[in-house]
């Protein structure tokens, strides 16, 4: 049994979590059990703990810093391979590096990259790093572009994420139909970018044609967007953390996941499907690689009022001029969507094979355990040969 050190770039995510409870066959995930991360899990549950981040991370490449400190950490004993979640290795050991965009290596400050690309570049070519995992095209993309050196294509690696499957049956009450959106109670932004306003617009048209409709947003609202919807008795908004248990009851009872998000939340998506549940969403950065229109839900055209880049194929995610415009809804977007949504609400049988097909890719296709892991394999083989 072969053992890798899972090493975050700060706080261990559901995505690394996820990693430790089915690894490879072969291997074992080890980390870290400080008293730093559990100290970081802490403070990053607070309200203000995302925007003073973010707010540090506008003058300061902070990954890039996280990764020189990590230079004189001690990994665990015995460790055969180093897997760094976003952020660069300076230490001399063998190690593969998972990544979104190749940004983020840098920082959450896209600007900052420019400035450091050419440390990226010596950290990806060296004879260290064995392998660079891309999450989908998109972010493949933005290596190839911007750091166009044969030596680094060489090691790319597009692995799709995975999510455990779920033990249920799906349940269909037959009278409302729910629809489900989550983002999340403590980072501040991310009901825009989640497209909260674009959902909760959508569903004002959707209330005037239908008379059987319940929207359920598990995310904290800025106060003026909760006075406008105050108004509405079928809207459930559920501001505070849920436990794991109540969590998974809301998308068990859903009909339909509606998440319109600018960015490419994998994780949310995929959980969904996991609860078998068709998606609208809009097909903005990778989302149409996530989902197949018109198999596991539905896409929406993306808005063209918002710069979604940022450079060479970079999302612009974070940067003021996209933070600025998904605070404004472009009104073509919410009548699309209110049109791809309506689609599902008038056709049940449609919604619920769409979300057989989402589940059944979850639990045996391309976003299933199994098949990340024959991938992981693979390159865990080759990186520790």
């Amino acid at each position: 049994m072969k053992k890798v050190y899972l090493e975050p770039s700060w706080k261990m995510r559901s995505i690394s979590k996820e990693l430790i409870v089915n690894p490879p066959d072969g291997y074992e995930f080890v980390t870290l059990n400080s008293a730093e991360e559990s100290m970081i899990q802490a403070v990053g549950r607070l309200p203000f703990s995302y925007s003073l981040f973010h707010g540090i991370s506008k003058l300061v490449p902070m990954t890039l810093t996280k990764s020189y400190a990590e230079k004189f950490r001690k990994r665990p004993d015995n460790t055969d391979l180093t897997y760094a979640f976003e952020h660069l290795v300076f230490r001399r050991e063998p190690w593969v590096v998972d990544t979104e965009y190749v940004s983020l290596l840098v920082g959450f400050n896209t600007s900052h990259f420019d400035q450091y690309k050419g440390i990226v570049q010596r950290a990806l070519t060296s004879e260290y790093c064995k392998k660079i995992i891309c999450w989908h095209e998109a972010a493949r993309k933005t290596i190839l572009i911007n750091l166009p050196r044969e030596e680094i294509s060489q090691k790319l690696e597009k692995v799709p994420l995975a999510v455990s499957k779920k033990e249920f049956s799906k349940q269909f009450s037959g009278n409302k139909i729910k629809l489900f959106f989550v983002g999340s109670v403590n980072i501040l932004g991310e009901f825009e970018i989640k497209g909260g306003r674009e959902v909760l617009e959508a569903f004002a048209l959707l209330n005037k044609k239908y008379d059987n409709l319940e929207l359920v947003i598990r995310s904290d609202l800025p106060q003026n967007i909760k006075q406008k919807y105050q108004g509405y008795n079928n809207i459930k908004i559920i501001e505070e953390h849920l436990p794991l248990a109540k969590l998974e009851e809301e998308f068990k009872s859903a009909d339909i996941f509606v998440l319109p998000a600018h960015n490419t939340p994998w994780m949310a998506f995929l959980d969904a499907m996991s609860f078998e549940l068709p998606i609208v969403t809009i097909d903005a950065w990778a989302n149409a690689e996530i989902i197949e229109d018109g198999k596991t839900g539905l896409l929406a055209k993306k808005s063209e009022k918002i710069p979604y880049y940022e450079g060479n194929a970079i999302p612009a995610f974070g940067m003021p001029q996209f933070n600025n415009a998904i605070k404004t809804t472009d009104p073509q977007v919410v009548k699309r969507l209110a049109e791809k949504t309506s689609i599902l609400i008038d056709n049940s049988e449609l919604r619920r094979n769409m979300g057989k097909v989402g589940r059944w890719e979850v639990e045996h296709g391309k976003f299933s355990i199994e098949n990340r892991n024959t991938k992981l394999k693979r390159i865990f083989d080759e990186a520790t040969a």
